[in-house]
């Protein structure tokens, strides 16, 4: 199904296959993708595989992907367990529009905000009955079984979006981060709120967590070793992940239930500069995955 929607006074082409239907009380776990290269989809096989493994209970996968190379997308039109939408229209700001070059920008000059993009796409496509709507970086895992329902269970009592990581370099008082957090998709809706940055002060999905807050409502979030690194001292010495340099998430037991590769990635290339390498987390990603298969 090919859907026009217009966003931000630009209208994008998408095309929809959708394979999966179920409760609108189930979340909806969305992840953006843009795949320039052969290890951005490795990237994101990963984080589909983890989703398929360590997430029993039900929901729905929606992978938002802007406009990739045809050939990089036809893998996620064979796996049953995901809905695929295929943005075929370049995420461009008002000002890069307006731009008279020769050759356009791309999402390597704008990504922030083709990011931005690809969730709201998914905001308008999913059942607008949805109750959580999670964001997902493509370079994340999900790592212990009972993860979405951990953070499922903190949207009670007042508290709106549950995350894996608050960061306070905007904000004194901080804001969750968009590489993983679940929202009451109600209430978004009814605070008219969305995903687009307001650069330097706010970035994607930023400005969720502020007026939510501005409106009343808490939100919480997970211990993570980019805050607190003497976290890691509480991981079996015996686990990978007690030395993957990565953001490690912790549920309330102190299990560590996700991980984020984050900044070292070249975009472009997919060429590696700092930190855990893409061969290492890949690594990691199957041996997680095949371990617990075995257990």
């Amino acid at each position: 199904m090919k859907s026009l929607i217009t966003l931000d006074g630009r209208e994008y082409e998408v095309e929809v296959h959708r394979q999966v239907a179920i409760s609108p009380d189930s979340p909806r776990l969305v992840v953006v993708s843009n795949l320039r290269n052969s290890s951005a989809v490795s990237l994101l096989d990963a984080c589909l595989d983890s989703i398929e493994r360590f997430t029993p209970e039900p929901h729905e996968v929606w992978v938002i992907d802007n406009n990739s190379p045809r050939g990089n997308v036809r893998r996620l039109l064979e796996r049953p367990e995901i809905n695929v939408a295929l943005n075929r229209t370049e995420p461009l700001p008002p000002e890069a529009r307006a731009q008279d070059v020769s050759c356009p920008p791309d999402q390597l000059n704008w990504g922030r905000y083709a990011n931005a993009v690809g969730l709201e796409l998914a905001a308008r496509l999913i059942d607008p009955a949805t109750r959580y709507f999670m964001s997902m970086h493509m370079d994340t895992l999900v790592c212990r079984s009972g993860w979405m329902s951990f953070l499922k269970g903190k949207l009670r009592n007042g508290t709106a979006a549950a995350g894996v990581r608050m960061d306070r370099t905007r904000t004194p008082e901080g804001v969750l981060h968009v590489l993983g957090y679940m929202v009451d998709f109600a209430l978004f809706q009814e605070l008219n709120l969305d995903f687009f940055p307001q650069l330097p002060e706010f970035d994607v999905g930023d400005l969720v967590t502020v007026k939510l807050r501005e409106a009343g409502f808490g939100v919480f979030a997970c211990p993570n070793t980019v805050w607190e690194p003497d976290l890691v001292q509480g991981i079996p010495d015996c686990s990978p992940l007690k030395t993957l340099h990565v953001d490690r998430a912790f549920d309330d037991d102190g299990n560590v239930i996700f991980l984020h590769l984050g900044r070292g990635i070249r975009r472009s290339t997919g060429e590696h500069r700092n930190g855990t390498s893409v061969e290492e987390w890949l690594l990691v990603a199957e041996n997680l995955i095949s371990a617990s298969g075995q257990s």
